[in-house]
């Protein structure tokens, strides 16, 4: 028999409270809601996955996700040997190939899985070496005075940089205050990283706000325009001046290289969650580093064990320039124990077997809504 073949999947969906209210140009939430995946081989090593879905992202609501992974990616993963992770990866996108959350929580769990077997860091089975990290803190969309008092605060506790959240389209000129504040609350020293989630829309409110912001010093502006619009991402680019990176409208290699050919982004912001897991989000990154695009490894605000996926890839790869993987310092509760590598904007990536978290079972019962168990 072979020892590598899966012969069980559980699939956990939960829910877990924020600390505060996340709140963006198109949604709030006071939640996140993530479905688990356990992995477990004939030899009894096992590998924790997770999929935390953003329906206007990536099309896959919590239901969906439930459904796609206990009724298509588990059953048809059984069997299968966990060290072949090429094989699952093509067997997935051939089965679910619109739903990129569903793979990215089976393939964290195959890479935690292989790590654990082989007793070495994800970061190192990854080609990467040990480092430490730093991240921003994002300031959620709020009224001016709110948002510079967050990110004074956040200043204040020791973050180099900040990320807001603005895209009022029938408001531009709030979104253009909104910045103003923060600038001038948390003074020059402080970075700043504006992050619109789509909501201006179109390339013409994209660039006039974009040029408006140019005296506030943004690192980047990221993502102005609808993500079915790469064409209108390029224009603001080009004619605002400002460098842009590119979020939504990337979901895997495909997209990268469109984003390539229009010339439409100095930067793009991996998420494991829109790239279907960690093999696609390595071919992004190796497209974009060919191109000259820097990297970012960003978050749909996730637990312990997605965040730890993400912050290994980050170490792993020599093009990533920033990290915003911040969940573990969102949550109220989580069910892992990735906050204790959290150091302010700082983070040591533990050398412990796979993703190097503790997963605390118990935890996990508490804030499961239903437990499924799927084996050979």
């Amino acid at each position: 028999m072979n020892a590598h073949e899966i012969v069980a999947i559980d699939i956990i969906p939960i829910e877990l409270p924020l600390i505060e209210p996340f709140i963006i140009s198109y949604g709030a939430a006071a939640k996140v809601e993530s479905t688990l995946v356990r992995v477990t081989d004939r030899a009894g090593n096992v590998g924790w996955g997770e999929g935390t879905p953003d329906e206007t992202v990536t099309g896959e609501a919590p239901s969906t996700l439930l459904r796609d992974l206990s009724e298509i990616a588990a059953p048809a993963l059984l069997g299968f040997d966990a060290r072949r992770r090429d094989l699952a990866t093509a067997e997935l996108e051939r089965l679910l190939p619109d739903s990129p959350t569903a793979r990215c929580a089976i393939d964290i769990a195959l890479h935690d899985l292989a790590g654990r077997a082989a007793g070495i860091p994800l970061w190192a089975l990854l080609g990467g070496s040990k480092s430490t990290l730093e991240i921003s803190r994002v300031v959620s969309m709020r009224d001016p005075e709110r948002m510079a008092a967050d990110a004074l605060r956040h200043a204040g506790d020791g973050f180099a940089t900040v990320k807001l959240k603005v895209g009022q389209k029938d408001d531009v000129a709030l979104d253009i205050e909104r910045v103003r504040q923060v600038r001038a609350a948390v003074g020059p020293e402080i970075g700043i990283k504006i992050d619109v989630n789509q909501g201006w829309v179109d390339a013409e409110t994209a660039t006039g706000a974009m040029r408006a912001m140019q005296e506030f010093a943004p690192d980047y502006i990221e993502q102005p325009v609808l993500q079915g619009d790469l064409e209108g991402l390029a224009i603001a680019r080009t004619e605002s001046g400002v460098r842009t990176m590119v979020d939504e409208a990337c979901h895997g290699p495909a997209d990268m290289l469109r984003v390539v050919a229009l010339q439409a982004a100095d930067l793009v912001n991996i998420k494991l969650m829109k790239t279907g897991g960690l093999s696609s989000a390595l071919a992004v990154d190796a497209i974009a580093r060919a191109a000259g695009i820097g990297s970012q490894v960003g978050t749909m605000v996730e637990s312990s064990i997605a965040s730890a996926a993400g912050l290994h890839f980050a170490a792993s790869r020599g093009n990533v320039q920033t990290v915003e993987m911040g969940g573990p310092i969102m949550l109220a509760e989580d069910i892992g124990n990735a906050r204790s590598w959290y150091d302010a904007r700082t983070i040591a990536i533990p050398d412990a077997p796979g993703l190097g978290i503790e997963i605390d079972t118990d935890r996990v019962r508490r804030f499961a809504l239903q437990w499924i168990e799927i084996c050979a």
